[in-house]
């Protein structure tokens, strides 16, 4: 929309718009930065949680870990650190909507999709801002 197009008294329906649009891209990265994972071991010896960029948050042990080989018990943690991983990464996907032709996606690209998203926003309200600011002159001529 150029600014010759734009009517003042699109002024609010714009401003609406563009909280909405803020609003929205808040939120969105703030549940993704708060999306932790949980998993078990196979035989429940050992469980995991991690943070939202996959990293060990806390790693607990059963009372029949002790009694484990050091390579049995190795395992355990690997297995449930991977599926708090795996849980981590399914609610990730989850929060994030994604086209059914691109079919599975990895993290790395859901983060240049969102980084994307991001940059057009940015460009938008820069667009907006300016449309803004030429209503704002044309008012101030015709006064």
């Amino acid at each position: 929309m150029s600014s010759r197009d734009f009517n003042p008294d699109d002024l609010d329906g714009l401003l609406r718009d563009s909280e909405r649009s803020l609003r929205e891209l808040t939120s969105m990265i703030g549940e993704l930065q708060s999306i932790s994972g949980a998993g078990e071991s196979r035989s429940g010896a050992v469980s995991a949680t991690v943070d939202a960029n996959g990293r060990l948050d806390r790693l607990k042990l059963a009372p029949r870990a002790s009694r484990m080989e050091l390579d049995e018990l190795t395992e355990e943690i690997v297995q449930a650190v991977r599926a708090a991983q795996d849980d981590q990464a399914r609610r990730t996907m989850a929060l994030i909507p994604v086209s059914p032709q691109l079919g599975s996606v990895s993290l790395e690209e859901i983060q240049r999709q969102f980084d994307e998203i991001q940059d057009s926003f940015t460009r938008d309200m820069h667009e907006r801002m300016a449309d803004l600011e030429a209503i704002r002159r044309r008012s101030l001529e015709d006064d």
